[in-house]
């Protein structure tokens, strides 16, 4: 049995701790902050697994996301190190490392979970881009949830 939780209530939940996690990125490093993104549509949390549309058993989750550039002479890992440690220390919630085995990319990232199960994967760059730049970034999504009768499948949330 899936949680019976407004949209709008997962929605202000998932803002507010992107917003939380952004504060803890000075803001002196900052050099082009994009904020969090705009609400979007729901999507099924069968999605991922195959690629079915929202039901009313299928349930539903939401996905958010903040990022920012720095000077590509920052170094990051102390930052998500500092990240780590902040929600390690709050009651309830569990941190992982979420690199992947022979991962290509020039990042590192951890993933964070909330009490409720949200979660929220923290991504630095290690190495500059061609502009000589580093990203933050917290993709965030939410648990699944009960769908709600009255979901409008084109609105956005």
């Amino acid at each position: 049995m899936l949680p019976k939780i407004s949209l709008a209530e997962l929605r202000e939940t998932q803002d507010a701790e992107l917003e939380r996690f952004r504060e803890l990125v000075p803001y002196r490093i900052i050099e082009k902050d994009y904020g969090i993104t705009p609400p979007r549509r729901a999507t099924s949390c069968n999605i991922i697994i195959d690629m079915q549309p929202i039901t009313p058993d299928s349930g539903v989750q939401l996905a958010g996301f903040w990022r920012a550039l720095t000077s590509g002479d920052e170094d990051l890992e102390p930052l998500l190190e500092k990240i780590r440690a902040a929600y390690e220390a709050k009651p309830g919630w569990s941190t992982r490392g979420g690199d992947l085995p022979n991962d290509p990319l020039t990042s590192t990232m951890v993933v964070v979970t909330s009490p409720e199960n949200y979660q929220y994967l923290v991504r630095v760059d290690t190495e500059p881009n061609r502009e000589n730049q580093k990203e933050i970034s917290v993709r965030s999504s939410s648990p699944c949830v009960e769908t709600p009768e009255d979901i409008d499948l084109d609105a956005e949330y």
